[in-house]
């Protein structure tokens, strides 16, 4: 399938990581506010840009053949996806830090 077909899949995938993550942190959380709706959002774009990760994945590992082409497509994955993660950690911590300075003064 070429690629430019494939990316029209990225908008479900996306979706679906979206509903997931929104229902994820209601679950866990208790509550749906802004930053969460913010997180999930982090959390659908990564959906979205799952399949060109993928695709730009399967070419570095051909551009350099052997041991480390995976080595090196496993690191640009595992670097992007460590991007978003944080992203979405960050939104959801945002602003938990400073709580228990308040109560002390």
């Amino acid at each position: 399938m070429p690629i430019s077909i494939a990316l029209w899949f990225g908008i479900p995938i996306g979706f679906l990581f979206y509903f997931e993550a929104r229902w994820l942190l209601r679950f866990f959380l208790g509550r749906y506010e802004r930053k969460e709706r913010l997180a999930a959002r982090f959390f659908g774009a990564f959906g979205v840009s799952l399949i060109p990760l993928v695709f730009c994945s399967g070419l570095i590992e051909h551009a350099f053949p052997g041991r480390l082409g995976e080595i090196l497509a496993m690191g640009f994955f595992m670097v992007v996806g460590w991007g978003f993660w944080g992203m979405f950690i960050a939104t959801v911590n945002e602003g938990r830090e400073f709580e228990g300075d308040a109560r002390n003064y």
